[in-house]
């Protein structure tokens, strides 16, 4: 089970805009996770291994104005743009779409998973095989106040793919907070 912490900022990015998380196995540090607000992109650093976990193009919200004549002219909904997960040499790891408001759909090579939350109240994410009722694992801290968040899932998944669904999670909580805002 891989833990996410909050990591402490030093002196040259003290007033940055960015979610950083130390990422824990059994207490011992493995890797960080830096997640960019305005350019919704995060760099990820596991075992010495870099990552990164970004939109394919750059994210255009829909107006509801825009929405209501795109509906009303019967044009097709825009094409998704899925968040990669990319290694060093740009190689796509894995891939997400957002699907409803709290929901991901998560491909990893030929297999699709489903990220979702089993009640409106429920804190954590828990990961399902597509179709399925039996959760894998979950993501997401278990307890209401506290600034931990656990990613527990089987070893099937490796730990680089792991803290992506942790990116892809603040992802989801940062652009909700700006559909929001809008």
């Amino acid at each position: 089970m891989l833990e996410a912490r909050p990591a402490k900022r030093d002196a040259t990015n003290r007033f940055s805009r960015d979610a950083r998380w130390g990422i824990f196995e059994a207490d011992a540090p493995i890797g960080a996770l830096v997640y960019d607000i305005k350019s919704e992109s995060a760099t990820m650093n596991v075992r010495g291994q870099a990552f990164t976990a970004a939109r394919e193009r750059k994210r255009q919200d829909e107006a509801l104005g825009r929405m209501v004549l795109r509906i009303l002219s019967g044009r097709a909904k825009p094409p998704p743009n899925p968040v990669l997960l990319k290694d060093a040499s740009g190689a796509v790891l894995a891939r997400s779409e957002r699907k409803g408001d709290a929901s991901l759909l998560v491909r990893r090579g030929d297999e699709a998973f489903e990220l979702r939350r089993r009640s409106a109240f429920s804190r954590p994410h828990y990961l399902y095989r597509q179709g399925q009722s039996q959760a894998l694992g979950m993501v997401g801290s278990k307890k209401i106040f506290t600034t931990r968040i656990c990613i527990d899932l089987p070893s099937e998944f490796d730990e680089p793919f792991q803290v992506f669904m942790l990116a892809l999670l603040t992802d989801l909580g940062f652009v909700r907070r700006a559909d929001m805002s809008t």
